[in-house]
């Protein structure tokens, strides 16, 4: 180990590292488990991983110094993952070997650079490390809580009464029904999260807070957990759509007409994002219900139909700006910032940051500055947000970017994957089934995309949004948003015999 680190940079072999472990999960997610070997191949599997992910946290941080300067914290956070990755070996089987080390991964990334950010003599993003911490802890209790919540909902499907319930207390059976009827009642529950998502977008507005709201000395972002509820919402409606219109035969007419309710109720969420002036829930949404769309309802029509309208709506935008500007000039002027930004984002004194960005990833190189040798010149008070990815670019090169979209590509591909798997399981009934499939394939892509979003903006391949990086960014609510979306994936990897 002391001859190689003598030949080559410590974020050279930290790369190396996390290639590896992203080898290793590729080949979990790819390679199938032997039937009568699966719960000990895939633990086997598991705790490899597991391991690796811890490893590779450990020697990042032993290359910045954390073990000198802050040893408490770096033997808490090991603690910590180890806790959960014990946790989580008790519900592991062949869907879902790769899921939370790949998380855990990225998590780990983040925490190595908020570390280093605590380092800067500039004392940037001060707090934001042990504050990350508590963070942590809160997002992974929270997702077990929704996986144990949730088996609650699948109990009561099984026993079809809450007081048949084997073993449950009256505490459980009564959160049980209530989840019972928010999740399986279609007619109630399409209504229920539609009205849940508008009120989590009216409240900041409703006290002057922007898009936050401050509770005492804590800051909550009520719109981040509307990637929750968006998603339970329109997971309901290609459910009644299945119900309504399930046959290939369906007049068009019918099928048409089935869009327009949706339509209209989709766009009251994106304008309480268009009053907020939060443009990156835009751009997220939109390419969901495209996805979701063709998925759950495998014709191309009803997708042509969407894609189309918002189509409409830019060049309707477009045409009546002066109007727009008129009447909320704010957000219109923000819009056209971001444009012009984009194109050319050194003419204009807003684009500094994206500037400050692109100079950061150029100066790292192809394996970058090494951890702790950059340049805080070229970083504001903001990286730790959604500028972390330009901070990866910067202290571990190009290759260390690769490999972060390389780790969001594999987590989507592992969620994706859960959710064929979950379609396929004869142990379901079939609306069960396509429940699950749709929900999970909505948590994943809600992260996927929301990485490529934020990746894309520091880069300027595509508007700067200020959405957060899923598990790397410094962020509360965002963080507890994430893990409650990684929270329901796992739970529908989850098999029936599992869920007792």
């Amino acid at each position: 180990m002391k001859t190689l680190l003598e030949h080559y940079p410590p974020q050279v072999l930290y790369l190396g590292l996390y290639a590896f472990a992203l080898c290793c999960s590729f080949l979990t997610i790819l390679v199938p488990i032997h039937q009568k070997k699966q719960r000990w191949g895939a633990l086997t599997a598991y705790f490899f991983l597991l391991g690796v992910s811890c490893g590779l946290f450990a020697f990042g941080y032993h290359s910045l110094g954390g073990f000198r300067l802050d040893r408490d914290s770096g033997i808490l956070l090991s603690g910590i993952f180890l806790a959960a990755g014990l946790l989580f070996s008790r519900s592991v089987n062949s869907r879902n070997i790769a899921l939370f080390p790949l998380i855990l991964m990225l998590c780990n990334t983040g925490f190595l650079m908020l570390f280093r950010l605590r380092l800067s003599p500039r004392k940037i993003a001060v707090g934001t490390f042990s504050k990350q911490i508590i963070f942590t802890v809160l997002g992974l209790a929270l997702m077990f809580l929704l996986v144990w919540v949730m088996k609650l909902h699948f109990l009561l499907d099984v026993h079809g009464n809450r007081l048949k319930l084997i073993g449950q207390s009256r505490v459980n059976c009564f959160a049980g029904g209530i989840l019972y009827t928010l999740w399986t009642k279609h007619r109630v529950s399409y209504h229920v999260w539609l009205v849940l998502t508008l009120i989590l977008l009216a409240i900041p507005l409703a006290f002057g807070a922007g898009m936050r709201l401050n509770i005492g000395a804590i800051q909550v972002q009520p719109s981040e957990f509307v990637k929750i509820t968006f998603v339970v919402y329109l997971t309901h409606h290609l459910a009644r759509y299945r119900q309504k219109i399930g046959a290939w035969d369906e007049a068009i007419s019918h099928r048409i007409m089935f869009l327009i309710p949706p339509i209209l109720t989709l766009s009251l969420p994106f304008l309480g994002y268009m009053l907020q002036r939060d443009f990156g829930p835009l751009m997220l949404y939109s390419l969901l219900i495209l996805c979701m769309f063709f998925v759950g309802t495998s014709r191309l029509l009803e997708v042509g139909i969407i894609l189309m309208i918002f189509i409409a709506a830019i060049v309707i935008y477009h045409q009546f700006f002066p109007y727009v500007n008129a009447l909320v000039p704010q957000s219109a002027s923000i819009i056209i910032d971001r444009i012009n930004i984009w194109q050319n984002p050194w003419l204009y004194t807003k684009g500094e940051q994206i500037v400050r960005s692109l100079w950061a990833m150029k100066a790292g190189g192809l394996w970058g500055t090494g951890f702790g040798m950059g340049h805080p010149e070229f970083f504001r008070s903001e990286v730790q947000h959604d500028f972390i990815f330009s901070l990866i670019g910067h202290e571990l090169g190009l290759a260390g970017g690769l490999l972060v979209l390389l780790n969001y590509v594999l987590f989507c591909w592992q969620g994706i994957r859960i959710a064929m798997a979950a379609k396929y399981d004869v142990d379901w009934n079939e609306d069960w089934a396509w429940f699950r499939l749709r929900l999970a394939l909505g948590c994943t892509l809600v992260l996927f995309f929301q990485a490529l979003i934020n990746i894309g903006g520091v880069s300027n391949f595509s508007l700067m949004t200020g959405i957060t990086l899923p598990y790397v960014s410094y962020g509360g609510t965002s963080l507890l948003v994430s893990y409650s979306l990684a929270g329901i994936v796992f739970f529908c990897s989850l098999t029936k015999h599992e869920m007792h």
